[in-house]
């Protein structure tokens, strides 16, 4: 029931406060406007007084300079009536007060400074404190009855108001400051010890005295300009309850006093300009709150604590952008700020009351939080327009707490799917509406997305489904989305600005990066759970260097027709990739098949290398020699490789040949392939591709005379001998024989 009654009282006093602030405004815009009138009736006057009239000189001329500088007509007055007293920092308009200039005027030097601002405001605290002091000590040593003491202090401050005034008058503003922000503190040292020290006053009465303090204050900071004088109301308001509790909670009360002093005080700040009022407002409800939190806050407040969150988020939200909207002006990086922070603490408030035990709610809480800040960017941008700070900055507020949201609101997959969704969504409206935060701010989310997937690794732990299966499901969904917003950007042609390319490629990168990670996966992953059988290594690598054959052959096929020399470096990255898998899959070559070349293990990675070479003649198609050339010189390596490991295995498993026999087959099978590359380097006309042959013989003549001497039998190395050393000689025959002919006209020269 006190509640209540404290809540009543305070909007009375909030009313009585009211009538004479809007009084005061009201007398200085009238006193103001009278003046400005005045002086603009005694200019037309002049400009309407003939001026003496000379022989020769016409009488047009002095028509047409009357006519020339026309003054504004004395009906356009009352035309704005608040922009007369408190115009616009920016405003594109003819102000009042351009038709005076004003004097200009010297900064003070550091000497004035200090004598006449600092001197008096520290000579003030001083004077207040001493004052403090000086009660305690009469409390101490009861020289004057408590009435009396806080009676003294009353007077003093009542003095200092007059004499504040009266400096004031003679237009000694910062006397006037000092002496009315000493007789205010005052005023609320004597309602603190009426009622800590003295206990004369209950809680009631003293929060009344102490709202009437705080009004007065901000009345004469209002009416004279005096933004000391509001700080000063202010930092006395947000005391006084700290300063006046006793320790129970009441919450209504306490968040309704706070609510009526930032509504105030924003009043004043939205009439003066003064952005430090709204900060200040900010701070110290935070302050206020955070406090009330840490030691009240119990489940049994969450009604309270929701409904006073939500007010102080609304009220921050919407006052301080108030002024730019009514007149068009662009915000202050205050206001920005101010914006920021209330989006991240009222974000952090709800987190704290409902993330424990109501999630889903806060999930909804915040979307709120975004669709409110969606509406006031819509709002600014009908008034101020898109391409502006305030604009961005409130869409990019609002795009952030819908990410926020979604890991909030979802769990598992569904928060990178959302997220991939939320970044397609984002692309389109950044296209549709030519937003560039959107774009950016969709491309971010797309990697969030990915981010997300890759945190909820490894894809599977149990026994599944291949590729219809929920992990396989939502990896598929964001790379659809990827893929759309990358589609949707390479084809925006009005998209000119020079950092769209970078989003497309992003966007395409990040597609294509999570398709080969997928694949990669849940083909691994097959053999490693759901087929662990005998050698499934060997199958595993199998199915990858298949998987990774088809992608370097696919990839380098469709982006040889679109852009080659873009794209060429994504081809050899992919082409890396699969090296790397073939590479990674000898450690497991032991598949006992007794069939040569004629085993899985054996064609997986011949199908790599005809990928190299399939990828080299598209690098060759599209004028792009040297990749050409070093892909299909790699295809040659990889094969001799290939060849010595088989030759191995099948001496190992096969029924033919032993083990020794296999190893010195290895020579035979190198010359025999440098045989072929070195045919096909004629026929091609290809130099590498003959010295690349050549290379492959002294591997072969080096593992002959180094390896097969020492380590083969007799028989063995025999064949070892006799095979490479005819195919040698075929070569060198085939080599004389042709060349004549095969290459001809090669660099334009006749073969020697």
């Amino acid at each position: 029931m006190n509640e209540w009654v404290f809540l009543l009282v305070g909007l009375l006093v909030v009313l009585l406060i009211g009538g004479p602030i809007c009084s005061i405004i009201a007398l200085v815009k009238n006193r103001k406007l009278r003046l400005r009138l005045q002086a603009l009736e005694n200019e037309v006057k002049s400009l309407r007084t003939p001026a003496p009239r000379e022989e020769e000189r016409p009488a047009a001329p002095m028509e047409e300079e009357i006519h020339v500088e026309p003054t504004p007509a004395p009906v356009e007055i009352a035309a704005p009536p608040a922009d007369h007293l408190f115009p616009p920092l920016d405003s594109e308009s003819e102000d009042w007060d351009t038709l005076i200039p004003p004097p200009e005027e010297k900064r003070p030097s550091l000497e004035m400074k200090l004598g006449t601002k600092w001197l008096n405001w520290v000579g003030i605290v001083m004077v207040v404190l001493g004052i403090a002091f000086f009660l305690k000590y009469a409390y101490d040593n009861a020289w004057i009855g408590p009435k009396g003491r806080l009676a003294l202090g009353v007077l003093f401050g009542v003095a200092a108001l007059g004499i504040g005034e009266r400096f004031r008058r003679k237009d000694w503003q910062i006397l006037f400051q000092v002496l009315t922000g000493g007789g205010l503190a005052a005023f609320y040292l004597c309602v603190y010890f009426s009622f800590q020290v003295y206990h004369l006053s209950d809680q009631t009465i003293s929060m009344i005295l102490a709202i009437l303090v705080t009004g007065l204050a901000v009345v004469m900071a209002v009416a004279h300009d005096a933004m000391s004088i509001a700080i000063l109301a202010l930092v006395g308001g947000f005391l006084s309850p700290v300063l006046l509790s006793t320790g129970t909670n009441h919450p209504y009360a306490l968040f309704t006093y706070i609510a009526i002093l930032d509504l105030v005080a924003m009043g004043a700040s939205y009439f003066r300009r003064w952005r430090a009022l709204d900060v200040l407002c900010f701070m110290g409800t935070g302050l206020i709150y955070q406090g009330w939190h840490d030691k009240f806050y119990a489940h049994d407040q969450m009604t309270p604590a929701l409904i006073y969150i939500s007010l102080f988020y609304l009220m921050f939200l919407l006052i301080p952008t108030l002024y730019s909207l009514v007149r068009r002006l662009p915000e202050t990086m205050e206001g920005l700020g101010m914006i920021v922070a209330n989006a991240v603490f009222s974000f952090f408030c709800y987190y704290q009351v409902l993330f424990r035990d109501y999630r889903y709610v806060l999930g909804f809480v915040v979307l709120g939080q975004a669709v409110l800040v969606l509406a006031l960017f819509q709002l600014w941008a009908k008034r101020l327009g898109k391409e502006n700070h305030t604009a961005a900055s409130l869409l990019i507020i609002s795009l952030g707490l819908v990410t926020i949201a979604i890991p909030i609101q979802l769990k598992l997959y569904g928060i990178p799917v959302a997220w991939g969704m939320e970044g397609a969504v984002l692309v389109w409206i950044g296209i549709r509406f030519r937003q560039v935060i959107c774009k950016v701010s969709g491309v971010v989310a797309l990697i969030l997305a990915a981010g997300g997937l890759i945190h909820r690794l490894p894809l599977h732990k149990a026994i599944f489904t291949p590729v219809f299966n929920v992990p396989f499901g939502s990896w598929a969904l964001v790379i659809a989305m990827a893929s759309i917003a990358a589609y949707l950007l390479y084809k925006d042609k009005d998209g000119g600005e020079s950092w769209q390319p970078v989003l497309t490629t992003i966007s395409f990168l990040l597609g294509f990066a999570l398709t080969c990670g997928l694949l990669t996966l849940e083909v691994s992953q097959f053999w490693t759970i759901n087929r662990r059988i005998t050698h499934y290594r060997t199958y595993e690598f199998s199915s990858l260097c298949v998987l990774w054959s088809l992608i370097p052959a696919v990839t380098t096929y469709i982006l040889q027709k679109k852009e080659p020399r873009r794209w060429e470096y994504l081809s050899w990255v992919c082409f890396a990739l699969g090296a790397l898998v073939f590479i990674g899959g000898l450690r497991h070559y032991r598949l006992p098949s007794h069939w040569l070349m004629l085993n899985s293990t054996f064609a997986p990675k011949l199908l790599f290398i005809l990928a190299l070479w399939w990828g080299a003649r598209l690098f060759r198609e599209n004028k792009l020699p040297v990749a050409a050339d070093v892909v299909e010189i790699a295809g040659h390596g990889f094969l001799a490789l290939l060849v010595a490991f088989e030759f191995e295995r099948w001496g190992r498993y096969g029924d033919l040949i032993t083990v020794k026999m296999g190893r010195s087959l290895i020579s035979a099978g190198w010359a025999l392939q440098a045989f072929i590359v070195i045919w096909i380097g004629l026929a091609a006309r290809n130099r590498l591709l003959r010295y690349a042959g050549f290379g492959l013989f002294a591997l072969a003549i080096a593992k002959t005379l180094l390896i097969d001497m020492s380590e083969v039998e007799k028989v063995y190395r025999i064949v070892s001998f006799l095979a490479s050393g005819l195919l040698l000689v075929g070569a060198g025959y085939f080599y004389q024989r042709y060349s004549a002919v095969l290459l001809r006209g090669e660099d334009g020269e006749e073969p020697e």
